[in-house]
């Protein structure tokens, strides 16, 4: 252990805060207001006369919702509309990402045919307001800040009925829907006129089995198919999709004819770490001495299947894949409680399939709002590939329960990878933004690649890198082994629900193998920072890479290099600066610069293009004692093209993470600038009425050729020290002695 070098913690004593002068120019607009009126007053006029068709029973309040489409050029929470909406008498509900090709404003050589990113935003009013948003564009009289906010806007459309409708017009002459609302838990009148206006179609609903998240209701819905588009004629009605089922993944089992060692007679190693699975139950107590079973309303019945994928999963989380033939199990770090949320009753209830996909999140959501947890595996969720307009329940439901950053959940991102796109897509709620969405790759060698079946990326903005990264997930050439105890033996399988445990095992590791106060979102961070990506392989398949598969890839540091943890919390609108542990001794070769940084948002599920509340700017300043900057984690050096290019702007990203190789001459004394800025609803929010954001920022500074580096910085640095490992750990080191 003496020759072993521990990462530092204490990064944080490192920090201080720093105001920044800033400076910002006069935003220079692509239209004049005398243009506007030519291309929006007939808009406006098409916008009023769909409205005044609607039907009554379709317009609750004697509202109608249109599509505001904003200039990509105004993205920015200061240049939000909304002091224009509610002069009017219009308001904001909601936004998505869409993408336009302006009249003006295109980037210089952008093809003929290239469109931009920018948001489109769902308004609401009576038809009066529409009307008076009309002469304001129109009147010589209109404020100047009015007017500029008019010249911010690329389209005012209809809402039209079609234009939410996914819903394929085929199959069953009764079909099982999603209907998205554009509605809060308080909009109970738009609730009723929803139930009513269904039943008027023949259809039916029931608000008991709906799901609200934030500023949506999430509504099952039977009705005929070929009444799907004018369901989408009720004003208040975001999308209608097809009600997709719930997945349970993971590939065929075989059995294993290896002996099977006694099963360890050792507690977990701390148990005082809390876990939950929520999964296909586990039937049985021969794991008792680590795991406990909790059965969830309506999973009471169960089948085989769901048995073995749950016992997979947990089996997993506790040991690991197993490597045949070895004498032992090794310890588990951590209890669990294995929660059996689904089961065959649940697939058709009354006659009706699929209620499951809300029944199953509603008994989750009391589980959470119960209890609290440090670690989470899901290795369940809806059977179907994320789309960039719209946020599933699922996902909204889960990101607002673990926006605090005190919990680190992993979630499989499904088994469809090998099926065309977009159906090979990564499927909800790996899409989250507060949790790690894993994927698999093929084996646990050197020459890994991402396995055929894992289910891939990319995400949306912001959550662009899904999957977050992969680990060993299985293949035909090397199995994943788990230990089945509804058997007693071993079994052979695949699949992302085995990678997920697998890798949550690893950041319970972290946690559990050290005597420091390290919080989940710095092992979400050190998780990230040791993912490893060759540049052959796309992000959007793999992420930031594999993930460390043991935890002393991520405890220890080579003699040439320094990886040290900062944790804290932010203040809005503040800036911190964090000074970079850097050597003052002579240094033979280049020096690379690796920083990762996490943080955990609220989110606004109903604005799908401004879904983080939060975000953070960092700057590098290469020299302390110089004021010259640069951007390290922009958008071009953070992603490869094929993400950079649907990227509108990477700070409001809850991962972060880059490395930069520089000559020596170049860097003195490092420093970075993070300043935490928040929005809400997409609009400018008052700084000192939040709350802190916790944060999680991981640094490798190392040098070629330069032995001694980890101890120099050790001496240079009092304040960093090595975090404690505990005496029962055994960590190896660079030569794989202990």
């Amino acid at each position: 252990m003496a020759a072993t070098n521990i990462i530092l913690g204490y990064g944080e004593t490192l920090t201080t805060k720093h105001d920044l002068a800033r400076s910002g120019g006069e935003k220079s607009y692509p239209y004049q207001i005398a243009e506007q009126r030519q291309w929006l007053e007939p808009q406006l006029q098409w916008l009023r006369d769909v409205n005044e068709t609607v039907r009554p029973e379709a317009k609750p309040r004697g509202e109608a919702v249109a599509k505001f489409t904003l200039h990509p050029t105004f993205l920015a929470k200061s240049h939000h509309p909304q002091a224009l909406l509610t002069a009017a008498g219009l308001r904001c509900i909601g936004s998505r990402a869409a993408y336009v090709r302006p009249r003006k404003g295109m980037p210089a050589g952008a093809a003929p045919a290239e469109t931009l990113f920018t948001a489109m935003l769902y308004v609401a009013g009576r038809d009066d307001a529409y009307a008076k948003l009309e002469q304001m564009l129109l009147s010589q009289k209109t404020a100047a800040t009015h007017q500029k906010a008019l010249c911010r806007f690329e389209q005012m459309l209809p809402f039209m009925p079609g234009d939410k409708n996914f819903v394929k017009q085929e199959g069953e002459a009764l079909a099982r829907l999603e209907v998205v609302l554009h509605a809060s838990a308080h909009d109970t009148d738009i609730h009723t006129a929803f139930l009513s206006y269904v039943k008027l179609l023949g259809g039916k609903s029931d608000l008991s089995q709906a799901l609200t998240v934030s500023g949506l209701t999430f509504v099952p819905v039977t009705l005929p198919v070929d009444k799907a588009v004018q369901l989408g004629a009720f004003q208040f009605v975001r999308v209608v999709r097809a009600m997709p089922s719930l997945r349970i993944g993971g590939r065929e089992m075989r059995s294993s004819s290896v002996q099977v060692p006694a099963l360890p007679t050792e507690t977990a190693l701390d148990p005082r770490i809390k876990v939950a699975v929520f999964d296909g139950g586990l039937g049985h107590t021969d794991l008792g001495r680590w795991v406990s079973e909790e059965v969830l309303e309506g999973a009471e019945s169960t089948s085989a299947a769901y048995l073995n994928h749950g016992n997979g999963v947990t089996s997993t989380l506790l040991f690991g894949p197993i490597a045949e033939g070895a004498p032992a199990f090794p310890r588990p770090y951590a209890n669990a409680v294995h929660y059996r949320c689904i089961s065959p009753a649940l697939q058709v209830q009354d006659g009706v399939p699929d209620i499951d996909l809300y029944a199953v999140l509603k008994n989750i959501d009391q589980v959470l709002k119960n209890n609290t947890f440090d670690f989470i595996n899901f290795s369940v969720g809806p059977y179907m590939p994320i789309v960039d307009e719209e946020i599933h329940p699922w996902t909204a439901l889960l990101d607002s329960h673990f926006a605090n950053g005190n919990t680190l959940a992993a979630i499989a991102v499904g088994n469809d990878g090998d099926k065309e796109w977009p159906d090979a897509r990564v499927q909800p709620p790996s899409d989250m933004v507060n949790a790690i969405a894993v994927g698999a790759c093929n084996t646990t060698g050197s020459c890994w690649e991402r396995a055929p079946y894992s289910s891939y990326g990319p995400g949306r903005s912001p959550g662009m890198v899904k999957p977050d990264g992969v680990t060993f997930g299985g293949s035909a050439e090397q199995p994943f082994v788990i230990y089945n105890a509804l058997s007693g033996q071993y079994a052979h399988t695949s699949g992302t629900s085995f990678s997920s445990p697998a890798l949550l095992r690893v950041g319970i590791g972290l946690k559990a193998s050290l005597n420091f106060p390290l919080n989940m979102l710095a092992v979400r961070a050190l998780l990230a920072h040791h993912a490893h990506r060759p540049k052959t392989m796309s992000m959007s398949h793999v992420g930031h890479g594999r993930f460390p598969q043991t935890i002393d890839e991520v405890l220890t540091c080579d003699d040439n290099e320094v990886r040290v943890i900062y944790q804290g919390q932010l203040q809005a609108g503040q800036n911190l600066r964090a000074l970079i542990p850097f050597p003052d001794m002579p240094l033979n070769g280049r020096v690379t610069l690796r920083a990762t940084l996490c943080f955990s948002s609220q989110t606004d599920p109903e604005h799908a293009v401004n879904y983080t509340r939060a975000g953070l700017s960092v700057t590098l300043r290469p020299k302390r004692s110089s004021k010259k900057t640069m951007p390290f984690f922009s958008a071009a050096k953070m992603y490869t093209p094929e993400l950079e290019a649907r990227m509108d702007d990477q700070k409001w990203e809850t991962t972060l993470k880059h490395e930069h190789r520089f000559n020596v001459d170049t860097l003195d004394d490092p420093i970075f600038d993070i300043t935490y800025g928040a929005r809400l609803e997409g609009q400018s929010v008052d700084n000192d009425a939040l709350p802190p954001l916790p944060y999680a920022m991981v640094i490798t500074v190392s040098a070629e050729d330069t032995p001694g580096v980890y101890n120099n910085i050790r001496q240079r640095y009092q304040t960093l020290q090595p975090v404690s490992v505990r005496q029962e750990v055994r960590i190896k080191n660079g030569t794989g002695k202990t």
